[in-house]
């Protein structure tokens, strides 16, 4: 089931309207981007590549940006044929990833399971904390950067690799600043970071998901309201 917001600028009338989309790469290549509803569910369901899709928008290059996110994929179909079928099916601008989960091994190249999966931080008081269980990851207010780890082991290479996905960054921490505390408490193993901001492909600013509130992509100068919403089967 798909909901669908209507949103109107009160100031100079602009319209937008949004709706729960998925997409999928049929057996014949073609990329399939449609509402998430009981028939495309089905259709989807045997495709060998499947996952999110979302329209953000970039307030520099005043256009929007398609961001896809893939969570299931044949074990058949390379990475890099996957994103050239994706790049290849339109002139828009793409953001293509994988699926958080998603992690090879630098290796051997080999896809890894998610062996553990934590939430963590680091507060104000420059205490780290993963997976504590009686630690409230939810106040983000008194973290400096936080957000969630994947650990991966290959069992080929025997090699541990930490993945950890920032969520916030309240202090405008640098990539080095981060992996620097992220290597005091990880015991110097292999570590990604991956942000939850996308960033716009042709002018490197950060995009955003319009909703309630969003500033108005053509006049700037009110926010989004919504006027309408429905769920749609």
């Amino acid at each position: 089931m798909a909901r669908r917001v209507e949103y109107l600028c009160n100031s100079c009338g602009y319209t937008y309207t949004s709706i729960d989309e998925i997409f999928w790469i049929d057996e014949t290549g073609q990329v399939n981007i449609k509402p998430l509803v009981k028939s495309t569910s089905a259709e989807s369901s045997i495709a060998p590549v499947k996952g999110f899709f979302a329209k953000y928008y970039c307030y520099g290059c005043q256009k929007f940006v398609n961001k896809f996110i893939i969570y299931k994929k044949s074990p058949e179909m390379d990475d890099g044929e996957i994103i050239q079928m994706i790049e290849d099916s339109s002139d828009d601008s793409k953001i293509i990833q994988f699926d958080d989960e998603f992690q090879r091994c630098i290796e051997c190249g080999s896809e890894l399971a998610s062996k553990a999966d934590y939430s963590f931080a680091l507060d104000t008081d420059d205490e780290f904390h993963i997976g504590e269980d009686d630690y409230d990851f939810s106040a983000g207010n008194k973290f400096k950067f936080a957000g969630i780890y994947h650990g991966y082991f290959c069992s080929n290479c025997k090699k541990q690799i930490n993945k950890f996905v920032i969520t916030e960054n309240n202090a405008n921490f640098t990539d080095s600043e981060i992996k620097a505390v992220l290597n005091e408490h990880t015991n110097d193993l292999t570590i990604f970071i991956r942000r939850d901001f996308d960033i716009c492909p042709d002018c490197g600013e950060e995009v955003y998901y319009l909703n309630q509130n969003s500033t108005c992509p053509k006049c700037r100068k009110d926010s989004l309201t919504v006027v309408g919403h429905m769920m749609v089967d």
